[in-house]
């Protein structure tokens, strides 16, 4: 089905209706609105075990963006309802965006994400690429043609945890996006901690060898603790924790 007017889709621009837009209501210039793409991936399994998105790296950065008067859409690879990681709703991980996102009712746009081959980087100021271990089936080819046109056009593109797979394909000039960039995503230190704790078999596969192969210059921090890297108009989170951290460079990375 057609994506609301307000979507940025590669179609003629249109008003939106006031409801369809996201922002404070400090927010007087509406042309001047901040418009934010978060992607998500579409696999709810990799390798048979269940996964999807990691909640807190769609939701504390959609908080981040909207609290500072963004107009924000939901994306993913395929479009249409978006497969959330039971296991981050779960008691351990759950946060307070998460469930912000639940009792404020935003919990529905979970159901209607529009297609990444639909998006268009001049309808937009930043993609940001959440993750989740699906994005580890469907990013690097899904989201290399959309990042890569971003990044071209001199958006802002961020990434967070496994979201930089995101990142491993998309290329700038010929030359891999992240060749020579600082960047940072979830390490090999928390992959191993993790496939222990859910028994993942095979290993998913490493992003931060992904990364250092293309020329990346890996910023590691410390396990499960915030971390993100500004490097000019690409900005990268570590793991799950560093979300908010990885989103409020992208806001800066605007001028906001």
């Amino acid at each position: 089905s057609a994506a609301p007017a307000s979507a940025p889709v590669a179609s003629p621009a249109s008003a939106a209706p006031a409801s369809a837009t996201v922002a404070s209501p400090a927010s007087k210039d509406v042309g001047k609105l901040k418009k934010v793409v978060i992607l998500c991936t579409s696999a709810d399994v990799m390798d048979d075990h269940a996964t999807g998105a990691w909640s807190e790296e769609v939701t504390g950065p959609f908080y981040t963006f909207t609290d500072k008067g963004c107009e924000v859409t939901l994306a993913s690879i395929k479009g249409g309802k978006i497969p959330v990681d039971a296991f981050s709703l779960g008691e351990d991980f759950k946060t307070e965006n998460d469930t912000r996102f639940e009792t404020s009712g935003d919990i529905a746009k979970w159901d209607s994400s529009i297609t990444a081959s639909s998006l268009s980087s001049d309808a937009f100021d930043c993609i940001f690429l959440a993750g989740g271990h699906g994005t580890c089936v469907d990013f690097p080819e899904g989201a290399a043609g959309i990042v890569s046109q971003a990044a071209a056009a001199g958006k802002v593109v961020g990434a967070v945890c496994h979201g930089p797979f995101g990142l491993t394909k998309a290329t700038v000039d010929g030359k891999p996006l992240v060749a020579g960039k600082k960047v940072c995503g979830f390490s090999n230190e928390e992959e191993a901690a993790v496939v222990g704790m859910r028994g993942f078999d095979p290993a998913p596969p490493s992003l931060e060898d992904a990364l250092k192969g293309l020329g990346g210059e890996y910023m590691p921090g410390e396990m499960f603790l915030p971390n993100a890297t500004r490097d000019g108009n690409l900005i990268t989170g570590q793991n799950p924790a560093s979300s908010v951290k990885a989103a409020e460079l992208c806001l800066e990375a605007m001028g906001m």
